[in-house]
């Protein structure tokens, strides 16, 4: 169904996939790069449940699904949607911040039920002949 379609954030390359050794475990989520600058959109269709500063994050945006899921999207430089906003998968929420060499990265969390989960299946099933 197409209200059921999931898009990527950001066009860019994986550089860290969900369960990846990282500093404190394996990695909860998974890190883009992409160009600093670049446009992020709602994986999802769904609200904006959180959009601001948040710790040592910087801006943070999570987005409540229609499916029941939370996204979690930080690394950004300029976030576009407020808290309680309508979102559509693929409607522009913001900005990819500036990183080393004009590249920045974005980190993407998907959780179910408070639980970070693998999100390359859910991701992928938004694109015909992904994977």
């Amino acid at each position: 169904a197409p209200a059921a379609a999931h898009v990527a954030p950001v066009a860019g390359r994986v550089i860290r996939a969900y369960g990846d050794p990282a500093e404190a475990g394996p990695a909860r989520g998974q890190t883009m790069q992409a160009a600093a600058g670049a446009r992020v959109v709602s994986p999802c269709q769904g609200r904006a449940a959180f959009s601001g500063p948040f710790r040592s994050y910087g801006l943070l945006l999570i987005v409540e699904c229609a499916d029941g899921h939370h996204v979690v999207l930080a690394g950004l430089g300029r976030i576009d949607a407020a808290t309680g906003a309508r979102l559509l998968a693929g409607e522009p929420v913001g900005i990819v911040g500036d990183g080393e060499g004009g590249r920045g990265r974005l980190y993407l969390e998907l959780r179910r039920g408070g639980q970070a989960v693998d999100p390359r299946a859910w991701l992928g099933g938004g694109r015909p002949g992904a994977g």
